[in-house]
């Protein structure tokens, strides 16, 4: 029976290889026709009829605007070929386009029937006020057109600018299709759909609704154009099963190349728990030649417990079922298509196929000689899980095999042992090696869970929901795309659903999640909400709502300012800055939490901490869930302080709330529901009010902020010191351990008085409330809250806190988490919240205060400075002074800086007219490139000397602190520059030397005022070697000795070309 299915197999195959060569054979008889033939044939044009096609209904429309419809002619082919033209194109779309509602009088009508256009026609402008203006709406022959200039074009070019047609909601859907779903379309994505449609066409929310369309088209769904990628499930490590043999796992391998005996297939056996493998060449894999094989591996074994198979027809069978009845073996199988669920029996097929190549090649024998011989090297060799090879957790010793045999010849036969002895040491012996091997193979789980989930999101589905199931072909095993939709029936587990497939042979499957994913239907999404479309235009200001760059880089302001009188309604957004690369979408509603909450990292805990070795991360998961009231979801309420507001006698100031358009007011009303639900305001009656707004935070998530300018005006200040930055980062500098904690919205941790709860109330358009918690931008809150950590961490050792972010560093790994404990403890005591999102523990290096810190060394954050070598030139005087103020922030990376910054500080002195000079530029251009080619610092030690290096110049002072590692190289510590003031330039210039000393000295007193080792001081001046057996008449230098004899130092002359880092330092300006 099966060789007559086979003859008629390799008949029909025949039969479609003639058919075949006979298409091939007319197409190319079809391809010879010339134009000569044409011509003799009497026909020269061929009329192509378009009446079939989605473009038909266009030329109908055309003609009834523009008169009879054209008639597309192409070269002729004889009519006996016409069917069969080599590279015809079909224009047939199903479904066809039907454009017939679709004429300019009906789009004239639905715009000025359209709802959500009105405001838009009310804010439409002149064509002559529209050229001053970069975008806008204007009205054409009764049509609103919108003026719109892409962002990567200037609006002074007239070529670039973009006359947009309004479309009404009755028409959205079809450009929304022409755009998209047709085939002259090719169902590109998001962005090049947005960009595609916006070359003609605009309303409101058009990314919206593209974002929408594209979502559920069922094509797009179905050709697995997701993006970004679907994530994989965590993963789910398979238990480790204690007694050898009770778990097996069962495949077969084929079909292989037949042997002399007939054998063409594998059946594979594995036990669970040891990984000992099994191989028994057969000749088919029907269910009852398996069942027989089976039985005959169970007697050497014995029974075991559970038998997990793949869901083959062979093992699904009723007589497999059966025999697994009878001998009380409890039959799993894995879910369809997803080997993952049986790896390591999967893995091993790998092995073993290469194993059989490389045999068959050798011996040139049959692959069924040598299975037995393979099996011998796979029981013997280490495996990797669990640390023992196969044979040692089933026998309890190493198999004696050729190398073993080498090593009696060469030592000798080994002693004899007595029964008894080898009994009792046998059983020992194998009960501590399952244990181990136990060990290790969990420990192997757990780190590839944790490489595996680093990349994996868990997904769920309900039962009803439509996915789409990634399947095989029919007809064809190894080839798969996504089909469907298809329901889902029945949850099994968070990994494994039940799937119905009616089109399929098997009504319903069961499969893995990761090889579904959601289907999105077009008829339940695509629903308009009631507000869809509403835009309130307040004036007629050029509209901002313009598309991502095709280049995928969008402009991002460097600066937020308001503008106008302090009581004025509105805020003025100063936009500007450099295009960088974004490759993240931008939220079409902002959620109120931009990160990750604490309750997700807490229930995902296992895939945090990966840097760390398993048994520090067991240190840090314990110490988590020993204070998890540390990290909650929402803000607690320390009572360590409260923060009060002292206005004096002044009178209650009131201001109006803002007016905002109701996207925006939707949007406040939202964070002022949050705010209510948590405590964190309260409905008020206070005769004081604040205004308020929101800005977008880095996550694109919304920040509500408070306009507490007029109220900080009259509030008496706080005078408590914050840290300085420069000591904190050169104390954590040196550290090998770095953990950094944020606290959870600090601010909100502390409560108000009654009388700073009444002056802090605010306003917004549909709600009047007061804060209960210390709100953001009021004045005095920083001192507040640094006078609060200082009082919680106060005498911790090994911990810098700068308002909320704290920093714990130390040597070892244990002192660390001595320390993080007490850090801790006292955070739990005073009631406070920490976020976890935001935390670093126990890393190498550490981002803080905008500089990367750890590892003994500093340097700047890349980020920061690719930000500040992309700011656009300066065009006023106070962008150059917040160009100068980022700059300088990292000065103490620079050789030179205020060196080479002296042309842009002359600027700033309102004395002197503002004018961009080439000097000017050149010193903007080294600023960015002294940034740039930075060099990293060494973070000081004050168990070592340090070195200083002094030069000054016409025009400067130059100096670089040094400090000498472990390795005999001198590392610099820290740079330092000045310019000369105006009468120091007429020093003489042992005089100038000498002030460069003086100044070096004061500006690193706090490095060198510590240590305890003489300060070996570089000039390539060499009388101020004898500084101090100086007797002359200067009183100058007189009294600079004086100072100079408070300091350990010993000066040594180097020449100019040995001095180099201080010599440019001191130089630059000259230049």
């Amino acid at each position: 029976m099966r060789r007559l299915d086979l003859q008629e197999k390799q008949l029909l195959s025949r039969e479609r290889e003639r058919e075949f060569e006979l298409r091939k054979f007319e197409a190319e008889e079809a391809s010879r026709l010339t134009r000569a033939m044409a011509a003799k044939a009497g026909v020269s044009r061929l009329e192509c009829d378009l009446e079939d096609s989605f473009m038909a209904d266009l030329e109908e429309k055309l003609s009834d605007d523009s008169g009879p419809a054209r008639v597309v002619t192409a070269p002729a082919f004889p009519a006996s070929c016409a069917g069969e033209m080599p590279g015809s194109v079909d224009f047939k779309k199903p479904p066809p386009f039907d454009c017939a509602h679709m004429s300019r009088e009906h789009l004239k009508t639905e715009q000025k029937q359209d709802k959500s256009l009105a405001p838009l026609f009310e804010s439409a402008v002149t064509e002559s006020e529209l050229s001053n203006m970069s975008s806008g709406y204007y009205i054409k022959n009764d049509i609103l057109f919108r003026r719109w200039t892409p962002p990567y074009a200037s609006p002074k070019d007239e070529w670039s600018v973009v006359s947009q047609v309004v479309v009404p909601s009755k028409f959205r859907h079809e450009v929304l299709s022409l755009a998209h779903d047709n085939p002259l379309a090719g169902h590109l994505g998001i962005r090049k759909t947005y960009s595609r449609i916006l070359r003609q066409f605009y309303w409101p929310g058009l990314k919206k609704d593209v974002q929408l369309h594209c979502k559920t088209c069922h094509v797009c769904q179905v050709a697995g154009k997701s993006t970004p990628p679907i994530p994989p499930y965590p993963l789910y490590p398979i238990p480790a099963v204690d007694a050898p043999f009770d778990r097996l796992i069962v495949d077969c391998v084929g079909p292989l190349p037949r042997t002399k005996s007939g054998n063409q297939y594998l059946l594979t056996i594995m036990c669970a728990s040891t990984r000992f493998p099994e191989a028994i060449p057969m000749r088919k894999i029907t269910a009852p030649a398996v069942v027989k094989a089976l039985v005959k591996f169970f007697s050497l074994f014995g029974l075991p417990k559970v038998v997990q198979t793949d869901q083959g027809t062979n093992f699904m069978s009723r007589v497999f079922a059966q025999v697994a009845k009878e001998l009380n073996i409890t039959h799993c199988f894995s879910s369809a298509y997803h080997p993952e669920s049986q790896g390591a029996l999967e893995r091993f097929h790998q092995t073993l196929k290469s194993m059989l190549r490389a045999y068959c090649l050798e011996f040139e024998k049959e692959w069924d000689d040598g299975i037995h011989l393979l099996l011998f090297a796979a029981r013997e060799m280490v495996q990797e899980s669990t640390g023992f090879s196969p044979a040692d957790l089933v026998f309890a010793h190493s198999v004696r095999g050729p190398l073993q045999l080498l090593q009696e010849k060469w030592l000798g036969d080994p002693e004899p042992q007595n029964v008894l002895d080898y009994v009792s040491s046998f059983r020992s012996r194998l009960h501590r090696a399952c244990e181990l091997a136990k060990q290790n193979l969990t420990a192997a789980q757990s780190d590839m869970k944790c490489w595996f989930d680093k990349k994996a999101k868990a997904r769920h589905f309900n039962p009803g929901d439509k996915v789409l199931v990634f399947l095989p072909l029919p007809g064809s095993s190894l080839q798969a795309r996504y089909s469907g939709p298809y329901v889902i029936q029945k949850k099994i587990s968070d990994r494994d659903y039940v799937v119905a497939t009616p089109d399929r042979g098997r009504r319903s499957r069961l499969c893995h999640v990761n090889m579904l994913k959601p289907y999105y239907d077009r008829e339940q999404l695509d629903k308009p909400s009631p507000d869809q479309g509403a835009v309130l235009a307040l004036s007629n200001a050029p509209v901002t709502d313009s598309p991502l760059p095709l280049s995928s880089s969008l402009q991002v302001s460097d600066s937020v300012s308001l503008s106008g009188a302090e009581d004025s309604p509105c805020a003025q957004v100063e936009r500007s800055g450099p295009e960088v690369d974004c490759d993240i979408d931008c939220p079409s509603v902002a959620s109120v939490q931009g990160r990750l909450n604490n309750s997700q990292m807490l229930a995902n805990i296992d895939n945090c901490f990966l840097h760390l070795s398993s048994a520090q991360r067991t240190d840090v998961v314990e110490l988590i869930e020993s204070h998890l009231s540390l990290f909650s979801d929402v803000p607690s309420r320390t009572q360590v302080l409260h923060h009060d507001i002292d206005v004096g006698d002044n009178a209650p100031i009131k201001q109006h709330p803002y007016r905002v358009n109701p996207e925006k007011r939707q949007r406040l009303q939202s964070q002022v529901d949050y705010m209510l639900s948590h405590g964190i305001a309260e409905p008020s009656l206070s005769p004081w009010s604040s205004p308020c707004l929101l800005a977008i935070k880095s996550d694109g998530s919304d920040r509500f902020c408070t306009d507490f300018r007029k109220v900080n005006g009259v509030t008496k200040p706080d005078s408590h010191p914050l840290p300085r930055m420069e000591d904190c980062v050169d104390r954590v500098g040196s550290a090998v351990f770095v953990s950094k904690l944020d606290l959870l919205k600090g601010y909100w941790q502390v409560p108000l008085t009654p009388r700073a709860k009444e002056i802090c109330a605010f306003a917004t358009s549909d709600a009047f409330l007061q804060y209960t918690v210390m709100p953001f931008g009021v004045r005095n809150a920083p001192a507040t809250f640094q006078r609060l950590v200082n009082r919680v961490l106060r005498g911790v050792p090994g911990c810098e806190a700068y308002l909320d972010d704290i920093v714990i560093h130390s040597k070892t790994w244990d002192e660390h988490i001595s320390q993080l404990r007490e850090v801790f403890r006292r955070l739990d005591n005073a009631n406070l919240t920490i976020n976890l999102a935001k935390c670093e523990i126990g890393k190498a290096t550490v981002v803080y205060l905008g500089k990367i810190v750890g590892g003994g060394m500093v340097k700047p954050v890349q980020a920061k400075i690719e930000a500040i070598a992309a700011f656009p030139v300066p065009v006023t005087r106070r962008e150059l002074q917040r160009f100068l103020g980022m700059a300088g922030y990292y000065r103490s990376f620079c050789k030179n800086f205020s060196a080479v910054a002296a042309p842009l500080t002359s600027l700033l002195s309102p004395k002197v007219t503002f004018k961009w000079s080439p000097e000017c530029q050149h010193s903007f251009e080294s600023i960015k490139t002294l940034l740039i080619r930075a060099p990293v610092l060494a973070a000081p030690s004050y168990e070592r000397p340090f070195q200083l290096a002094v030069d000054a110049s016409d025009a400067g002072v130059g100096a670089v602190l040094l400090q000498t590692s472990s390795d005999g190289v001198e590392h610099p510590v820290c740079y330092f520059s000045k310019k000369f003031l105006k009468h120091q330039l007429s020093y003489s210039m042992v005089e100038k030397e000498c002030l460069a000393l003086i100044m070096a000295l004061k500006n690193f007193e706090v490095y060198l005022g510590s240590s305890n080792y003489p300060v070996t001081v570089y000039t390539d001046h060499n009388p101020l070697v004898f500084i101090n057996q100086m007797r002359n008449s200067n009183q100058r230098l007189m009294r600079w000795a004086v100072f100079l004899q408070d300091f350990n130092l010993a000066i040594k002359h180097v020449p100019g070309k040995s001095n180099v880092l201080a010599d440019a330092l001191s130089r630059a300006a000259s230049c």
